[in-house]
């Protein structure tokens, strides 16, 4: 027993450390979901990655309204890796994969979208050269609350009164 808390004491330590350093921790709002799915505009077989989000909520709802895309998430925290796996399971759904890993060290080319909740300096200091380099034309990078200064990728902006803003960037052609 005593180990089983020293365990879930390390990983609640490591997860503290992930909620504070990329964006504070704030479930996207569940009337925000559609507006995300919305936004993106799926088109048959794309691959959607979250990156970071902790909860696996917009990964699940997205899966469900996307059937013929695939669904990629990916957790740097092992407690919320583990809680997600928990949740994807129980949701029964077969287009999602969860992976343990630093998003920073996979490559975007074989993403068609991707989400993220952080916030802008980060997007800035840690995100921005690796978008640039390796998005593919006609991909999508959407940010939940935070707009990403730039000046290369085509923004948009969805927002409603009340609303927390959506921005949604494209790159036409490299």
């Amino acid at each position: 027993m005593v180990y089983a808390k020293l365990i879930f004491f390390f990983l609640f330590i490591i997860s503290v450390y992930w909620f504070t350093s990329l964006a504070p921790w704030v479930p996207t709002r569940k009337n925000d979901l559609k507006r995300i799915d919305d936004i993106i505009k799926f088109k048959a077989n794309e691959k959607f990655l979250e990156i970071w989000c902790w909860t696996a909520k917009v990964t699940i709802y997205i899966a469900k309204n996307n059937p013929n895309s695939m669904i990629y998430w990916i957790e740097l925290s092992p407690l919320l890796y583990i809680i997600s796996r928990v949740k994807v399971y129980f949701s029964g759904l077969k287009n999602i994969q969860i992976m343990y890993w630093n998003a920073l060290k996979i490559d975007f080319k074989n993403y068609d979208v991707l989400y993220i909740f952080w916030l802008p300096d980060t997007i800035k200091n840690k995100l921005f050269s690796k978008l640039k380099a390796e998005m593919k034309a006609n991909s999508r990078f959407i940010s939940y609350c935070f707009k990403m200064e730039n000046n290369y990728f085509k923004e948009e902006k969805n927002t409603l009164e009340k609303r927390n803003n959506i921005y949604c960037y494209t790159i036409d052609s490299k």
